[in-house]
């Protein structure tokens, strides 16, 4: 850039043609003069390339130093007593003066610069990730709701008459009756109401059907002159009742006494007719048998309803009651389901199985299901309903049995802030606010004005739960540490806390939530893992480090460990 020294003097040539080499010739003075001349330039470029370099690295504190020196005093107080302010739902906002949360517009809290800020009740992290980062991790939210989940109770069963469609035809005769011939000679004939089964033969029978007919003819002889003493004594229309309620006793029907004293015809043989339509199931008399009174004759069922009977085991019992889904299949129609509900329950246990009998009834127009069928019986039980999950609850969550309004709740009944979904009393002392009838609590003095402006949207959660409905979470927002399960909530847009919580049993691919979460939250579905990975690092990473790095005086939107703030990626 700069030319040596010596090439800096003048050459002969390029002098003036009447001056003399002698004349043109410096002096030592002037050489060394020329020398410093070059140095110092040389010096001036390094110093100014280094303060150049010096500007770029140390911009930040600069910058810093010239806002601390152009600051209003009273700012310049708080800071020399190392105070800071920032938002406790969002430990990124950090200010050097009093203020409300750009974010959520809650009051910013005080504290020391440079102390870590203690994350609310079931906290456990926090992070925070810039949206690119959130589509590169393919992390995806789901709702916190409530969902219909329901444990499912299999058992083994057997396809079972209907009791009620039973008929049994048995004899009613006195003496002895003999069989004289069989309409129905084997079993599984099917019957038809009022079809003939049999032809019986009783000497009794006899004789009071023929006291019917002499009966009969006796009311047909009117007479117009009738003693007193006629008048006192009984008639034939009394005599052929008396001997129609006989026949009736005996198990005639009022048909075949209708038809007797029509045709007038005595008769030696009876026919048995089948009470109800369906098919004989037990034939126990054959032609020329003779039985006696109270001897069963036929035994006819109705198939177009028969029951499902299952057996529940004695631990399992609690999770049964009436009215109850239920469903069955039999390998007779795989892939067939035979739906119903609950029936009826034993009133005791079968003591050599240890076993409860359970039932339900299904229709069966066609026959297909028959008795003695096995089957494999499913009992669907609404988790909510369930004892244990009851008690789990309430050992949980005290309130949880609490079904009403938000008008009724307490502080310890409410738990969660509706606005923030912090938990109350983690951001100090709660706050009520009055919406037409309801009495609301909320979790410090920002929240108020946002839940009137929208009641609807922050108050949708605080609903009574569903009959049948239990707060859940899907299967992949949980990450399982062995002592405690976690789920990462995203309080906001690009905020995830870690949130231990208390859940029940794995039902399908959700958990019933017990503790932790309120409806209508947000959770990391698809990616917790991943995020569960990124702030243990943190966690290291903080832990690791012996001396805090220095931090600038805004640091609005600085980093912070994971105990107590958020991290920005």
């Amino acid at each position: 850039m700069f030319s040596s020294p010596d090439n800096l003097s003048l050459r002969p040539e390029d002098a003036d043609p009447h001056l003399s080499r002698e004349e043109f010739a410096l002096t030592r003075w002037q050489k060394f003069r020329l020398v410093v001349k070059v140095v110092e330039l040389r010096l001036r470029f390094v110093a100014l390339m280094a303060v150049t370099g010096l500007v770029f690295t140390y911009w930040d504190t600069l910058a810093n130093y010239y806002e601390k020196w152009t600051r209003p005093p009273g700012e310049q107080v708080a800071a020399a007593h190392g105070l800071e302010y920032y938002c406790p739902m969002h430990p990124s906002v950090v200010q050097e003066k009093p203020g409300n949360c750009p974010i959520c517009g809650m009051p910013l809290s005080k504290r020391k610069q440079g102390e870590k800020t203690a994350l609310p009740e079931g906290v456990v992290s926090r992070l925070q990730l810039a949206p690119f980062r959130i589509a590169q991790a393919g992390i995806r939210t789901a709702d916190v709701s409530y969902s219909p989940l329901s444990e499912r109770l299999t058992t083994v069963g057997s396809v079972g008459f209907d009791e009620r469609r039973l008929a049994r035809i048995s004899s009613k005769l006195k003496g002895m009756t003999r069989v004289e011939k069989l309409a129905v000679n084997f079993n599984g004939t099917p019957v038809n109401a009022g079809d003939v089964l049999a032809e019986v033969y009783n000497p009794e029978l006899a004789q009071t059907v023929r006291e019917l007919l002499l009966a009969q003819e006796r009311s047909g002889e009117a007479s117009a002159a009738t003693s007193a003493l006629g008048r006192s004594l009984l008639g034939g229309q009394d005599l052929v009742r008396l001997a129609t309620d006989k026949l009736l006793l005996w198990g005639i029907t009022r048909q075949q006494v209708d038809e007797i004293l029509r045709t007038g015809k005595t008769g030696d043989r009876m026919p048995i007719v089948a009470p109800i339509s369906g098919v004989v199931v037990r034939k126990n008399v054959v032609e020329g048998q003779y039985v006696a009174e109270g001897d069963s004759l036929f035994e006819i069922a109705d198939l177009s309803h028969v029951w499902i009977l299952a057996q529940v085991y004695e631990d399992q019992v609690g999770q049964v009651r009436d009215g109850q889904a239920v469903e069955a299949t039999v390998e007779a129609y795989p892939g067939e389901l035979f739906k119903g509900r609950v029936a009826f329950r034993d009133p005791a246990l079968n003591p050599a199985t240890r076993t409860l009998g359970v039932r339900y009834d299904l229709e069966n127009p066609e026959g297909r299901l028959q008795p003695g069928m096995f089957a494999t019986v499913t009992i669907t039980t609404p988790l909510a309903e369930t004892p244990a999950f009851r008690a789990r609850l309430a050992s949980a969550r005290p309130s949880a049995s609490h079904v009403g309004h938000a008008e009724s709740l307490t502080v310890d009944e409410q738990e969660f802030c509706p606005v923030t979904k912090a938990k109350l009393g983690s951001m100090g002392k709660p706050i009520t606010v009055q919406l037409a009838s309801r009495k609301v609590w909320v979790c410090c003095s920002g929240c108020p004005e946002k839940l009137k402006a929208q009641p609807a949207k922050f108050l949708e959660g605080m609903e009574s739960q569903p009959a049948e409905g239990v707060l859940s979470v899907p299967e992949t927002a949980v990450i399982d540490t062995g002592d405690r399960k976690i789920v990462y909530v995203e309080a906001q847009p690009g905020v995830f806390e870690g949130r231990q919580v208390v859940l029940g049993p794995r039902i399908g691919e959700r958990f019933p939530v017990l503790e932790g979460l309120a409806a209508n939250e947000k959770v990391a579905a698809a990616g917790a893992f991943l995020i569960d990975a990124e702030t243990r690092l943190n966690q290291g990473a903080a832990a690791a480090t012996s001396e805090p790095a220095p931090q600038s005086a805004d640091r609005s939107t600085s980093s912070a460990p994971a105990t107590g703030v958020t991290h920005r990626h």
